[in-house]
């Protein structure tokens, strides 16, 4: 069974393999990035930010832990420090003693006088021999250390910097969403403005009422030329002769006549 699932796993990732590599696999990456997009567009610039303000303060949250990193880092640099102190301490002694044995031995002589007491000549000198490949192979050592150290000593250096930074960093990111939160705002506020009041609107109602007045005037034309054609031009202003005078007596029976007697132009 186990053998199964695992020729059916490898056929998977086989399958896999050759598809990323051919125009289907091609076609798929876009449609993946295009939803990715897509989805990356379905959320509001407000909730955006909120997300990106919760991570700045999630960020304070770790300072701890880099502290205690540094911390941890430094107590290294300065147990290092100690070593390399000891070990270079331990060299200058070595190589003193080398060198107070080899100016004995140049005296030449069966035995070796050192600090008052006498040593025979050859085991001096194998000695020394001895003494000296292990201050060679120390020195070695210390340097590799001393190297170790002034690399530690830079990076401690840098994170230290990178530690006091963290604070101003965070300052800047929140204020640059406060910035982008105000603006937003503003924008949202321009939006609703011209959602509100559509001026556009009332320019075509405007526009509808002239047409239809015009249309009116143009009816109103055509009924007063038939009026004038089927009664003709003398008949016409006989009847607004009429129309006239009719209204004059009108006028007299409401507000009396004239002193000097006389109507109405015509």
């Amino acid at each position: 069974m186990f053998k199964k699932l695992l020729i059916a796993a490898l056929a998977v990732v086989v399958g896999v393999g050759v598809v990323s590599g051919t125009r289907l696999g091609s076609h798929l990456r876009l449609k993946w990035n295009k939803a990715q997009a897509w989805a990356k567009e379905q959320v509001p610039l407000e909730t955006d930010i909120e997300r990106l303000k919760m991570e700045v303060a999630n960020l304070k949250l770790e300072d701890e832990r880099y502290y205690d990193q540094v911390a941890r880092q430094e107590r290294e640099v300065v147990k290092l420090q100690e070593k390399v102190n000891k070990s270079r301490q331990a060299l200058a002694s070595q190589e003193t003693y080398i060198k107070e044995m080899r100016l004995a031995l140049a005296e030449g002589g069966q035995f070796v006088t050192h600090k008052n007491e006498r040593y025979d000549r050859k085991w001096v000198e194998s000695d020394v021999r001895n003494e000296a490949l292990r201050f060679l192979a120390d020195e070695k050592v210390v340097k590799a250390d001393e190297e170790n150290l002034n690399l530690r000593k830079e990076t401690l250096a840098m994170n230290k910097a990178k530690l006091g930074g963290l604070a101003v960093q965070r300052k800047e990111m929140e204020a640059q969403l406060l910035i982008l939160e105000r603006e937003l705002a503003q924008q949202r506020l321009r939006e609703q403005s011209s959602v509100v009041v559509d001026d556009g609107r009332y320019g075509k109602v405007n526009k509808e009422i002239e047409e239809l007045r015009e249309r009116f005037a143009l009816l109103k034309t055509k009924a007063d030329l038939r009026g004038e054609a089927q009664k003709g031009s003398i008949r016409a202003q006989e009847e607004r002769k009429a129309e006239a005078q009719k209204l004059d007596q009108a006028i007299e029976e409401r507000f009396g006549k004239l002193d000097n007697g006389k109507k109405l132009a015509d």
